[in-house]
């Protein structure tokens, strides 16, 4: 949007909706700065989404938020093993960080 899009599309924006808006918001108010501090705290999440488990990644992360289940439908497979405990430290440490949206 700072570049001149209009808005983007991401999975993870399903997990955190009110990070997402208040990026939003900021950049349409020209308070790019406080949109960036947020948006930098999103990346490590929004680069969940360019993986092809990325369904898998989604579910997990809005586990974490307390919004969806981490089912999947077949073909998929659950997350497991290695690669889900990696997914989860970039979820649980984005939690731990998660920051104070502007009311």
């Amino acid at each position: 949007m700072v570049t001149g899009a209009d808005g983007w599309v991401a999975g993870l924006v399903c997990a955190y909706p009110a990070e997402t808006v208040a990026i939003y918001k900021l950049v349409k108010a020209a308070k790019v700065d406080e949109a960036m501090e947020i948006y930098r705290w999103f990346m490590p999440l929004l680069e969940l989404d360019i993986s092809p488990q990325l369904v898998q990644n989604i579910k997990l992360a809005e586990v974490a938020t307390g919004i969806g289940t981490e089912n999947v439908r077949a073909p998929r497979l659950p997350l497991q093993g290695a690669e889900r405990e990696r997914v989860l430290k970039i979820i649980d440490t984005a939690m731990k960080n998660r920051p104070i949206l502007p009311a």
